[in-house]
């Protein structure tokens, strides 16, 4: 049902309501109802990214400055590069070094630009690492998930393992506690909070450190997005719940502006809310119902739910007897 079709049905049963109120207390109907569970419509799949690392030529740093200088051959190699770009991957010297974040990048002056100032000694002609550890979640054709809320599952499928449970709910201080300096480079199997962008958006660090391209496919939940004229509710939402939904705020409208308006005089606007609000519930709790009915979300056992242990994947089952894992 289109966004306009929603709040204009308000207007039809609310006296005076401001168009733009309307469309408001839709949306924010539409909001309660997102968070009142652990809807199926909410549930997306993307991917991670991970380059292949990059460590051709040398570098010349200088302390206090976010400046790095490439050689010929480090700048060739760091040139055009594509899915990701340069900018959204990772800098360091040697293999012990801070991690920087890569804001820029000049082909003809053969530098990169740091997010911050470089921290160690100055010096130059020194190996360097160039990857990618920081992933802002993204969907399957590489767009930015901006209503990202948590990771279900993800699959390293070139490697044929799952990262799941505690393992994908880490925080950057756990892995500092670890390896301080990131110095564990392999197949991911940890995912861990890093810091929210300038939108909001969390990034997330894999651990540890990918080195060999691989896409990290991932099963997530969504918060949804606001109703808009590109924007309609899920085919196996009633409408008609939103709508209710959206009457209550409405209703609280018309309580307060009654002695403003004589259209709205004449009708007890209190108990039109208590009876739309027993409407709602029951509602509510048929939609939940529906959801279970057609997404039957699964789970893994909670000796899968595994956090220190390296990933465990089809092939290490069959060689191992580990019991019904079913």
């Amino acid at each position: 049902m289109a966004f306009s079709d929603l709040w204009s049905e308000l207007l039809g049963t609310v006296p005076r309501l401001d168009p733009l109120a309307a469309q408001k207390y839709v949306n924010r109907s539409w909001r309660s109802i997102r968070e009142a569970r652990l809807w199926s419509w909410l549930t997306t799949e993307g991917v991670l990214v991970a380059p292949q690392l990059v460590s051709s030529g040398t570098v010349s740093v200088t302390q206090f400055s976010n400046t790095v200088n490439l050689d010929a051959t480090a700048n060739a190699a760091l040139n055009n590069l594509q899915n990701p770009l340069l900018t959204q991957r990772q800098f360091r010297v040697g293999t012990n070094g801070r991690v920087y974040n890569i804001i820029g990048y000049n082909n003809g002056t053969s530098t990169l630009t740091l997010d911050g100032f470089y921290m160690e000694p100055t010096a130059s002609g020194q190996p360097y690492m160039v990857y990618r550890c920081y992933y802002t979640p993204s969907d399957l054709n590489g767009n930015a998930i901006t209503d990202f809320q948590s990771f279900i599952a993800m699959v390293n499928t070139q490697q044929g393992y799952a990262i799941v449970g505690e393992n994908l709910r880490k925080s950057k201080k756990e892995i500092d506690a670890r390896d301080p300096q990131r110095q564990a480079f392999d197949n991911s199997y940890i995912v861990a909070t890093y810091k929210v962008d300038v939108n909001g958006n969390p990034i997330y660090e894999l651990w540890p450190h990918p080195t060999t391209a691989a896409p990290y496919l991932f099963l997530a939940r969504r918060r949804g997005l606001p109703l808009s004229s590109t924007q309609d509710i899920p085919a196996t939402l009633p409408a008609d719940l939103v709508v209710t939904g959206a009457l209550d705020f409405a209703y609280d409208w018309a309580v307060v502006n009654a002695g403003r308006f004589p259209e709205l005089r004449g009708v007890d606007w209190q108990l039109a809310k208590a009876e739309n609000e027993r409407k709602y519930q029951k509602m509510l709790n048929d939609a939940r119902r529906h959801d279970d009915e057609i997404f039957c979300d699964s789970f893994l056992s909670t000796w899968r739910d595994y956090m220190a242990m390296p990933p465990i994947d089809a092939g290490y089952m069959q060689a191992h007897d580990l019991g019904n894992w079913s």
